[in-house]
């Protein structure tokens, strides 16, 4: 720092100081927090200002202040698409704390390391099938007489649990959660593999001088030092599950009724089938905020438990 800047700088600016130290790191940062803003940052303020329109996304922009808002209280399919999205975001997180990690951690234990590459492989493959193809060859699956899942009922001899899984509001939800099954392969499986590379040799030679099961070597060795990671996918997996969109309008569209509608869905038929662009912004916002404040307490619920810990 030269010494026009030392006599600049307030005596007690101590974060001022290591700003400019590290004025190098933040220029470097600069780049991707314009493209975070013209991305995500202004859209959204955008969307903001335009709830308290009525807005059709041509030639109708009449301010109307809180008024979408006022009608979200009342709008039946809000409710309903919360709802769903509760019900979806506990059934994923569930899923992503158990399946994944269970595998990770049968991976991580193969001895051989060949092997071990060979299941890495056949993990990680799946990966790269585009979500769109899995939903619809899942969609085949559901339907009815041709799709597979009944078919194979009635091969075993159980005609009476045939099923219009999607047909049917007491399924649609459940069917389009199963969508994955047997939900091994992913971005949580990458984050708690990675994380269980990261172990050190020496912890696990301890435990297995101390005599400890494989439980209990998952218990007191593995499990505590993949907080981070499972934190990491028990926010991930609120945020993805709440915005899930593509597997209720690819095999249902919200139906039967209103029965598999989620928040996105909503957003996308208010704005583009009854162009009401200034009531889907306002949905946007409310989720923004649903989101952010279900984020904020998630992570100081889980910083405390570490505190307790």
């Amino acid at each position: 720092m030269n010494d026009y800047a030392h006599r600049t700088l307030p005596r007690r600016g101590g974060l001022l100081r290591r700003m400019w130290k590290a004025r190098n790191a933040y220029l470097f940062l600069l780049p991707a927090l314009l493209l975070l803003s013209a991305i995500k940052y202004y859209p959204f303020l955008t969307a903001f200002v335009e709830s308290l329109f009525d807005w059709n996304g041509v030639n109708v922009n009449r301010f109307i202040g809180f008024a979408n808002y006022a009608e979200l209280l009342k709008d039946e399919k809000i409710r309903v698409a919360f709802e769903n999205a509760f019900k979806v975001s506990l059934a994923t997180v569930l899923i992503n704390l158990t399946a994944p990690l269970l595998a990770a951690l049968l991976v991580f234990r193969v001895r051989s390391p060949r092997l071990q590459n060979v299941l890495k492989v056949g993990f990680i493959v799946p990966l790269v099938v585009p979500m769109m193809v899995l939903i619809l060859l899942w969609r085949w699956m559901y339907a009815g007489d041709t799709g597979l899942i009944n078919q194979a009922l009635d091969a075993v001899g159980l005609e009476s649990l045939k099923h219009s899984w999607l047909g049917d509001s007491s399924t649609a939800l459940g069917a389009i959660v199963f969508v994955g099954f047997p939900w091994v392969a992913g971005l949580p499986f990458l984050l708690y593999l990675a994380g269980l590379q990261n172990i050190s040799e020496d912890l696990f030679e301890v435990a297995s001088m101390e005599g400890a099961t494989p439980l209990r070597r998952m218990i007191a060795v593995e499990l505590p030092l993949l907080s981070g990671q499972i934190r990491l996918v028990l926010i991930y997996s609120l945020i993805q599950s709440f915005q899930v969109f593509e597997a209720p309008y690819a095999m249902t569209n919200g139906g039967p009724g209103i029965s598999t509608i989620t928040p996105s869905l909503h957003i996308y038929d208010q704005a583009f089938n009854y162009g009401r662009f200034g009531y889907a912004s306002s949905i946007g916002v409310v989720l923004f905020a649903v989101l952010l404040v279900l984020t904020i307490a998630l992570q100081k619920l889980i910083r405390n438990s570490d505190k307790i810990d």
